[in-house]
């Protein structure tokens, strides 16, 4: 950009807000903000004002200024005012940047600057494109006359110094960046803009390791409102991409998972995604990435700032940087407003659930174990399988010609507490699903997918919960049959199991968890 010079005008008079240059936007100036942006793209710097305190702060950063006090910069004419200061300059092109669009950096500045360079005998403009739809009020109807135009954002003019031509050309700026300091609401939402932070998320998802991790680290999300969120994917987990995409955050599917997030320079990643390994977190730790893993015992948490194991009560490994057990066990938002059970004489409904895909097909294992004695008593089963369930046409075949239609079926599961709400007892496997059924005290039938998820060792008999270990496909099915008769039958073994469940509730764990790691950053 050696043909170039970069002016930045910084009258006093011109401000909206008092002494809003030389006033602290999240610790800089805004004058600074905007020397510190046009080093990045050039040392071909001028700084035009009417203030000694910033003809000072333009000497202190060895910066080019032209004073007067006298000075005056017609907003609507500003181009021609400043070719009539800058008309001994040598650059031919001139990049007239103000300092009252803050989030207007560098990289947006080198793009309009490419994109002057393919037109040069244009004024590049800044512009926000606003999405609205216009109307207009004829023969007594609204009709529609735009859906979305430009504004003019008042960031920067890019023009050849000698050229006479008027003609405009729009540069459009991302709403996320498109803000002007007008007035006092602006100059906060900036602040709060510059204030975030990038928080990556890494997680995984598939047919084969369900989705639990990817509800999850959503949950999570949720509550960070603060920050800038952005999700990773290695390739092969397509379910968790889709699923992500689908709640509109941006996730990124990639082939290289680290070198992906070292590029995008986040502040903090989260590692939903069971073991890590040392030299990924080496990694990160050397880009001065702090780095939170959940559901980890790999060689990576040595090197980790945070790892949260909440589905072990049992510490597996040593270190202080920990944190172990139900009490960091974060629910679902759906389940914030869910009403917990009060202790019923009869069962009058079940509920059958082994996580978003189900790879050993529990539901209907269970669900075959069960529905004879179901329709004797006329208990109505509920049945939620996930998104990522591969059984499906077996299952709604066996259920299409079985004589018993006292079932509801559904693969929404973004609504299962509500169905909670109607079930005495439960089915499910070994994973988060046991801690929404303990919050919604609802005595459980536990079947595991496979040894890593029998470790979790909430589901007890203590805590509410008959737990039967890893699916065999010799034994599990009339166990099933044995307990599903005796919760039914027996009150007192129920109201036993009802009670040392009711004692847990997880409400306020997300709102720790969540505040726990953003203190890191």
């Amino acid at each position: 950009m050696n043909n170039a010079l970069l002016v930045i005008p910084a009258v006093k008079k011109n401000a909206v807000i008092p002494d809003q240059l030389i006033k602290k936007l999240d610790g800089i100036t805004l004058i600074q903000r905007a020397i510190n942006t046009a080093k990045e793209l050039t040392n071909n710097i001028l700084i035009v004002t009417d203030s000694q305190e910033i003809s000072l702060i333009a000497k202190r950063n060895k910066i080019e200024f032209y004073f007067d006090d006298k000075l005056y910069i017609d907003s609507s004419n500003i181009i021609d005012n400043i070719k009539d200061i800058i008309k001994n300059k040598k650059q031919n092109n001139i990049i007239l940047y103000r300092a009252n669009t803050p989030l207007v950096n560098s990289t947006i500045l080198k793009e309009a600057y490419k994109e002057f360079l393919l037109d040069a005998k244009t004024i590049l403009t800044s512009v926000k494109i606003l999405d609205k739809q216009i109307f207009k009020y004829e023969d007594k109807n609204l009709i529609s006359i735009e859906n979305n135009y430009f504004k003019e954002l008042k960031a920067f003019y890019i023009f050849e110094n000698n050229s006479v031509n008027i003609k405009y050309k729009p540069f459009a700026i991302d709403e996320e960046y498109s803000i002007e300091i007008e007035n006092y609401q602006d100059w906060w939402i900036c602040e709060k803009i510059l204030q975030r932070k990038k928080i990556v998320f890494n997680v995984i998802g598939s047919t084969k390791i369900g989705m639990g991790h990817i509800y999850h680290s959503l949950s999570l999300a949720h509550e960070i409102t603060d920050h800038e969120i952005i999700f990773i994917c290695a390739e092969k987990y397509e379910i968790a991409v889709e699923k992500i995409a689908q709640m509109d955050y941006k996730v990124i599917s990639t082939s290289d998972t680290l070198k992906t997030i070292i590029d995008l320079k986040p502040d903090l990643v989260i590692n939903d995604i069971l073991n890590t390994d040392l030299e990924y977190i080496k990694n990160l730790k050397q880009n001065n990435i702090k780095v939170v893993n959940f559901e980890d015992l790999g060689s990576g948490v040595k090197e980790a700032d945070l790892v949260i194991n909440e589905l072990y009560d049992i510490p597996q490994l040593k270190g202080d940087n920990f944190l172990w057990g139900y009490k960091y066990l974060a629910l679902r938002d759906e389940f914030e407003d869910a009403i917990p059970h009060k202790f019923e004489d009869n069962v009058s409904s079940v509920l059958i659930t082994f996580g978003g895909t189900d790879q050993n097909n529990l539901t209907l294992v269970t669900l075959k174990a069960i529905i004879s004695l179901a329709k004797k008593q006329n208990i109505k089963i509920y049945i939620v399988c996930g998104g990522g369930y591969a059984f499906k046409e077996e299952l709604e075949a066996y259920l299409n010609q079985h004589s018993y239609k006292n079932i509801e079926l559904t693969y929404a599961s973004g609504i299962i507490s509500q169905i909670m709400e109607k079930t005495q007892i439960a089915f499910s496997s070994n994973g988060r699903t046991v801690y929404e059924l303990a919050d919604m005290n609802i005595p459980t039938v536990i079947i595991s997918h496979h040894e890593r998820e029998d470790e979790h060792t909430f589901a007890s008999l203590e805590k509410g919960f008959i737990n039967l270990g890893v699916y065999d496909i010799d034994k599990t099915s009339s166990l099933i049959n044995n307990k599903f008769e005796k919760l039914v039958s027996d009150n007192d073994y129920r109201k036993l199991l009802f009670l040392n469940i009711s004692k847990y509730s997880f409400r306020e764990n997300k709102k720790k968890v969540v505040k726990t790691i953003l203190e890191l950053i």
